[in-house]
């Protein structure tokens, strides 16, 4: 999602929106008498995340095991959010049982920002499911300069890159994607670059030595103002028959691509040996 200049994925602005419900109850219990409850809120908020990020780290640890150092990156956006509200909540009964004078307007303030979060997260999936855009019936260019169209790639469940040469989260993902390219032939990967030649695209992938395959150029940024993308790297996840279903804005680890693809993986067809 896009707020002004900044672009902001639906997860984290749900969660500022339950952080500013929390402390907007916080200010107004305050003035009215009660313990003020700020500072309380920002650990447990932490407290919450910690257990958020070890919970989902706990789910995909085969992925993460493979580079452990990435599981203190979390721009990969690896959160588990069931896990992190159970956090919130024990903390916060924590915090009440030693201190007595916060458990009235502690309890308003984590149930009231609790209740904010999950709102504005339904919304943002509403959303979301409403705008499962199709293929756009457009025209990118491949490294050799043939035009490739868009929408031919429905039919097999694809995910599509856009990202930039001089983009450092695209960079740093780039092995990831490589790697599933290589091993999952039943999904298809697409590089889309935006903004650049066919020149500078194959000069840098020649100079980072990597093979990848369905390569396009998209210089005049057609995909990303027909997805209303507004930062890089984005990752765009589309069924068989063509149609958005999920979209993830930041860098990828091994975890998180694999969490995005369970939900255009259903979309394969049975295999023979499960007929």
């Amino acid at each position: 999602m896009n707020l002004g200049p900044l672009a902001l994925s639906s997860g984290l602005l749900a969660l500022l929106f339950g952080v500013i419900a929390a402390l907007a109850t916080a200010g107004f219990l305050h003035r009215r008498g009660y313990a003020d409850t700020g500072n309380p809120l920002f650990l447990i908020l932490g407290l919450g995340l910690l257990g958020a990020r070890l919970a989902y780290v706990a789910g995909w640890w085969p992925q993460y095991a493979q580079q452990p150092l990435s599981i203190l990156n979390i721009r990969d956006h690896g959160f588990d959010p069931l896990a992190g509200t159970l956090g919130v909540i024990v903390a916060a009964l924590l915090v009440g049982w030693r201190r007595p004078s916060l458990r009235r307007p502690l309890a308003a303030s984590v149930v009231i920002g609790i209740a904010a979060t999950g709102f504005a997260a339904l919304l943002a999936c509403k959303l979301t499911a409403q705008a499962q855009a199709p293929l756009p019936t457009l025209q990118l260019g491949d490294l050799d300069g043939r035009a490739v169209d868009v929408d031919s790639l429905r039919g097999q469940p694809t995910v599509i890159n856009l990202w930039a040469t001089w983009c450092g989260p695209c960079r740093r993902e780039m092995p990831v994607l490589a790697e599933a390219q290589r091993t999952m032939p039943q999904v298809r990967f697409v590089f889309a670059d935006q903004g650049e030649s066919a020149a500078t695209v194959r000069q840098f992938l020649q100079a980072q030595q990597l093979t990848l395959q369905h390569v396009l150029t998209d210089e005049n940024l057609q995909l990303s103002n027909y997805y209303n993308v507004r930062g890089y790297p984005t990752t765009l996840f589309i069924d068989a028959r063509g149609r958005l279903r999920d979209t993830h804005m930041g860098e990828l680890s091994r975890a998180t691509l694999a969490d995005r693809l369970q939900r255009i993986e259903a979309d394969l067809p049975p295999s023979p040996a499960g007929r």
